[in-house]
């Protein structure tokens, strides 16, 4: 509490506004939620034993998960592959079969290029089932976002918002409900489970249901538009280590809105550009994993 407290009381000193607990070192609040949707709904320590693989980074076992350090050892013992993510050889580095001693920022980067694997080999390369049903259910990935020209080129903007479509007029929270592009119909169509559904008169809409509660009608939302699209935008994505923008293809579809026709891409297709995975797109991706840039 003490630590709390005076970690809580300078952040206000400087004008900052405590939500919750962690606010003040931007833990688990922040990231946790953003990442899987729940915060630390995570497997606890004795599921340890049934991992195959154990990356450890930002947790020193023996120190900081004394109690539950033993199921780490167990989990080795049970044949589970270890690798500990760590400025300095601590305590827990003495279980794992790798050491990888990393430096500021290093961290970041490693895991930013495991998810650039991820993408290219087990949703590109090779469509893993698994992978492509939680993030077409559980994630925002189907989401579609405007491509808008900002005067410098394209950028991907908002989200698409129901009320800007005339299928959606007059729906309730309609600026808070957003579109997937269905299979089905060929068409954007608004799952439920958004922040408008949550917040609705009607009740019962607020769900992972691949339904339109518009209508209750079945729905399929598109992950990517890679197959089938209306063209490749060539969108600019900041690259924050060099500090410039890059241009990458990223496929698209138009949509008719009150404010006109609009370009949008899913968040899918956007991520993949944002990892640098082209798909056989045009722009200024890697050639390959050994491509420095």
């Amino acid at each position: 509490m003490l630590s709390y407290a005076a970690g809580a009381r300078f952040l206000q000193l400087m004008g900052g506004v405590n939500l919750s607990f962690y606010d003040w070192y931007c833990d688990l609040p922040p990231a946790s939620p953003e990442i899987w949707g729940e915060q630390t709904d995570v497997a606890e320590s004795a599921d340890w034993y049934n991992s195959k693989f154990i990356a450890v980074m930002g947790s020193n076992l023996n120190m900081t998960r004394t109690p539950d350090c033993h199921f780490a050892a167990e989990a080795r013992h049970n044949g589970s592959k270890m690798v500990v993510f760590a400025p300095d050889f601590n305590q827990v580095a003495k279980y794992a079969d790798q050491w990888v001693p990393v430096h500021a920022g290093q961290d970041g980067a490693f895991w930013m290029a495991v998810n650039h694997v991820l993408l290219t080999e087990h949703h590109h390369e090779k469509k893993t089932p698994g992978f492509l049903d939680y993030a077409r259910r559980y994630t925002d990935s189907p989401f579609l976002v405007r491509i808008e020209d900002d005067g410098t080129g394209q950028r991907p903007g908002q989200l698409l918002r129901a009320e800007t479509l005339t299928r959606y007029k007059g729906e309730e929270n309609g600026a808070w409900k957003l579109l997937v592009w269905d299979e089905k119909s060929n068409s954007p169509r608004t799952p439920g489970g958004t922040v408008g559904h949550r917040w609705q008169t009607k009740q019962g809409t607020w769900n992972l249901e691949f339904k339109d509660p518009s209508d209750g009608s079945e729905i399929a939302p598109e992950l990517s538009f890679l197959a089938q699209n209306d063209g490749i935008a060539q969108v600019k994505i900041h690259d924050f280590v060099a500090g410039k923008d890059v241009t990458r293809g990223v496929p698209v579809r138009y949509v008719d809105t009150a404010e006109g026709r609009v370009a949008v891409a899913t968040v899918y297709d956007l991520l993949f550009a944002e990892f640098g995975v082209s798909r056989g797109l045009p722009g200024e991706y890697p050639t390959s994993y050994d491509d420095d840039a």
